[in-house]
């Protein structure tokens, strides 16, 4: 739990609504790891400290400061400064990530400004903590597609994209409005307004070929979220259909390590036995999911539906018949 002093929490309060303006009570007690009614307390606080705090009502309401209100210079603690070092560590694993050079830059004026108890703390913690991920992929080539993205994303301009479709290994022009840019499983996605399909659609960066920002703006629908948008897909990979319920029973050693995780929103592990569990998930597509569950092997049986039962079964088949070559 997080132990912190109720000084060091209000300053901390200050700087979340500076920096997130619009933030819900909700999510800063959540980061407190305190309750709803201790953050109303301290806003209490703050008001008669004379730090202009003010909440606005409604859908895209929060807690705000009003302008100019000033702040002391920050002064990070130990702790505080090498959890910014560990976090950025993931970021310059990545090859051609987007911000990397920012970081680096970001990283040496956090140096520059840290009192020598701090320098040493990080240069002794750094030696002691490592960061190894898996696939990713290389995005050095990408950086014009990214500022792009960012820039029409931020002015709300339409851009034009030639896209290579992998699964029909077919380029086509398309006219866009880039809405969010998301990383989720190692890849970069772009999710836009395709008006050649008439919805939104996932398009990963990487295969964005061409980019050229329009004169024309576009709204962002009002009614967009990227966690509906999403729904119960497995990664990314949405459904036409509405969510199917999944039932997988799941023998060791997989078992073991599948109750330590936690892959999906809808997830619901029941314990069938001291070694064997039963993994329920409600997905909108089999695509990805047919993956993890290939990844399994022997440990995995799909019970329901029949129609993914039977795909996995079909899919076995067809492997049998390339080792029979």
């Amino acid at each position: 739990m997080l132990k912190i002093h109720k000084i060091e929490r209000l300053i901390n309060i200050i700087l979340l609504i500076r920096n997130q303006p619009g933030i819900k009570v909700k999510d800063i007690a959540n980061i407190f790891e305190t309750c709803k009614r201790t953050i109303y307390r301290d806003f209490n606080t703050l008001s008669l400290a004379g730090f202009p705090v003010y909440s606005v009502s409604g859908k895209r309401g929060g807690y705000f400061l009003t302008p100019n209100c000033f702040l002391p210079p920050l002064h990070f603690t130990c702790e505080e400064a090498a959890s910014l070092l560990i976090s950025t560590k993931f970021f310059l694993k990545q090859k051609g990530f987007p911000y990397q050079q920012h970081i680096q830059l970001a990283l040496a004026k956090l140096e520059s400004v840290l009192g020598s108890d701090n320098r040493d703390y990080i240069q002794k913690i750094d030696k002691q903590i490592s960061i190894y991920l898996g696939k990713l992929k290389d995005y050095q080539d990408c950086n014009d597609v990214f500022q792009k993205i960012n820039q029409a994303i931020l002015g709300k301009r339409q851009i034009q994209i030639k896209y290579y479709t992998i699964t029909r290994d077919e380029l086509t022009d398309r006219k866009v409005d880039p809405l969010h840019l998301m990383f989720k499983g190692g890849f970069w996605y772009l999710i836009a307004f395709c008006h050649w399909r008439k919805e939104i659609k996932i398009f990963r960066i990487d295969r964005i070929r061409e980019i050229i920002i329009t004169e024309n703006i576009f709204q962002v629908p009002v009614n967009f979220s990227l966690s509906s948008y999403l729904g119960k897909s497995w990664q990314v990979v949405r459904g036409d259909s509405k969510p199917q319920k999944v039932e997988i029973k799941i023998f060791p050693p997989a078992s073991r390590w599948v109750k330590e995780e936690r892959r999906h929103s809808t997830q619901e592990i029941t314990l069938l036995n001291d070694e064997i569990i039963l993994f329920k998930v409600e997905v909108d597509s089999f695509i990805e999911i047919k993956k993890w569950i290939l990844q399994l092997g022997s440990c995995a049986q799909v019970l329901q539906p029949k129609s993914l039962k039977d795909e996995i079964w079909e899919e076995v088949n067809r492997m049998r018949m390339r080792y029979k070559e």
